[in-house]
């Protein structure tokens, strides 16, 4: 069998490849948008993206997610779960043909691209997760590469050559996720597992269970985790939300690396969860991240000062004060997110939706009293402070309910804590921007060294790999 460690490794490889290679594209891109389309169309259609995310979960009741979850089980029936993710995709869709006349009496821009744009977003979203599930994790990470590729082909085509400016960029959304759905429908044979015949009444209403709980989850975390803008708006200005959105570029490098680890995390989480020494495999995964995380956040920290001063302008550079609490918000909510996979894995939705409640309204109360007193570093400090409380709750509740029983290594989160600390007061009472720089890369390294043992089993599996 193969080591679980390394094939945990070999997934996150795999998801890194396929997601930096779009973010990269998606980044190149940039410059092409804002040549050839006006700030109104750009924001437009950057709009209806986003709204397109948020809806997703509503008109496809999250059934992608109980497809996902309840295709890994070991008595899995392949083709009950996808038939019956696929019929409630195509009740979504029916559903959002309904809703095309109120957008246009709404007057909607571009209601009916937008109708298409969602209607393809809920196909895509369940057969991307059952392609992972299954098994074909090449075929869902590459989705996006095969997604992006074609966008910029077609953008270029539609922008540059036949100049078509917002209709243009529409198209090629539109375009390119239709070749990822043929690709996705290929790739996973999706065909081979449609039967109606196999639906049942009473396992769909299990799956509901599962996933319709997850749709207000998503939106308290968006707004857990993106409420803090408004906040700054109404209490700082728009000056200050200038330097926040600067900020955030730095602590977003760490949920970049997490999201792509959790795609692959989720695999592992599941698949183990009926182990005999799940316990032992889940804590030892929640202190490798808590530490490369804490890593991450002091690599940042050395590099700091220095690279603000070339990333932004100079009335942008007072920004970097605000870094470090984001960081450590990131850290804590990158954790709690960690965490959330052992409800899913447990298929306790219900219990995760709490616990994210709870988060969203500490954030808010932290918010309403930090921002006022110490400005921007309030609403970091606020997030990492709800943070910290819904992961030690969801800590707290996998072990009660027997989920999973997470022992934190508390010689390593206390050290590593300690040491970040140091390095966060060193930005604001260190003066010289090299004996700073100096000083905390010395403090990084002492983090590593003490920390050498959480090493053995990440180097020990890719020597078993070698070898073999």
């Amino acid at each position: 069998m193969k080591n679980r460690y390394s094939k945990l490794m070999d997934n996150s490889a795999l998801f890194a490849i396929a997601n930096l290679g779009t973010k990269l594209i998606q980044f190149f891109l940039v410059p092409l948008y804002t040549y050839a389309l006006s700030t109104s169309a750009y924001g437009t259609v950057d709009l209806m993206i986003t709204t397109v995310s948020m809806l997703t979960p509503i008109f496809s009741l999250s059934i992608f997610d109980a497809v996902f979850r309840y295709t890994m089980d070991r008595d899995a029936d392949y083709k009950r779960v996808f038939t019956i993710g696929l019929g409630v995709t195509i009740i979504g869709l029916l559903l959002l043909g309904l809703f095309v006349p109120i957008f246009d009496l709404l007057r909607i821009p571009y209601a009916t691209d937008f109708a298409i744009m969602l209607g393809l977003a809920l196909f895509n979203s369940l057969l991307q997760n059952f392609a992972r599930s299954i098994g074909y994790v090449k075929v869902f990470a590459f989705s996006g590469v095969i997604n992006a590729l074609s966008t910029t082909l077609l953008s270029i085509l539609f922008l540059v050559v036949l100049k078509l400016g917002i209709e243009g960029y529409i198209n090629s959304l539109i375009i390119s996720s239709v070749i990822t759905l043929v690709f996705l429908v290929i790739g996973a044979q999706a065909w081979k597992y449609v039967s109606f015949k196999t639906i049942s009444i009473e396992y769909l209403k299990k799956m509901l269970r599962y996933c319709i709980p997850l749709i207000p989850n998503a939106f308290s975390w968006w707004f857990t985790n993106d409420a803090n803008r408004y906040f700054i708006l109404l209490f700082v200005g728009t000056a200050g939300n200038g330097l926040y959105a600067v900020a955030n570029k730095m602590p977003s490098i760490l949920s970049v690396l997490f999201n792509i680890f959790s795609q692959a995390w989720q695999l592992s989480a599941v698949e183990e969860y009926d182990s005999k020494d799940k316990n032992e495999f889940y804590s030892n995964i929640f202190n490798y991240l808590m530490l490369f995380l804490l890593l991450g956040v002091g690599a940042i920290l050395v590099v700091l000062k220095p690279f603000m001063s070339v990333y932004t302008s100079s009335s942008f550079y007072e920004s970097w004060r605000i870094v470090p609490f984001l960081l450590m918000a990131s850290v804590y909510s990158n954790l709690s997110g960690f965490l959330g996979t052992v409800f899913l894995a447990a298929k306790k939705t219900a219990a995760l939706f709490s616990t994210t409640i709870i988060g969203m309204l500490l954030n808010l109360i932290f918010n309403v009293v930090l921002i006022p007193i110490i400005g921007l570093n309030g609403a970091g400090l606020g997030s990492a402070i709800g943070f910290i409380i819904v992961s030690i709750l969801r800590l707290r509740k996998a072990s009660k309910e027997d989920y999973v029983k997470i022992n934190v290594d508390t010689k390593m989160c206390l050290t590593s804590h300690v040491l970040i600390i140091l390095m966060i007061v060193g930005e604001f009472a260190i003066g010289s921007l090299w004996l700073l720089v100096g000083i905390e890369l010395v403090l990084l390294i002492a983090m590593a060294v003490l920390n050498l043992k959480f090493f053995k089993v990440i180097f020990g599996s890719l020597i078993l790999k070698g070898r073999k």
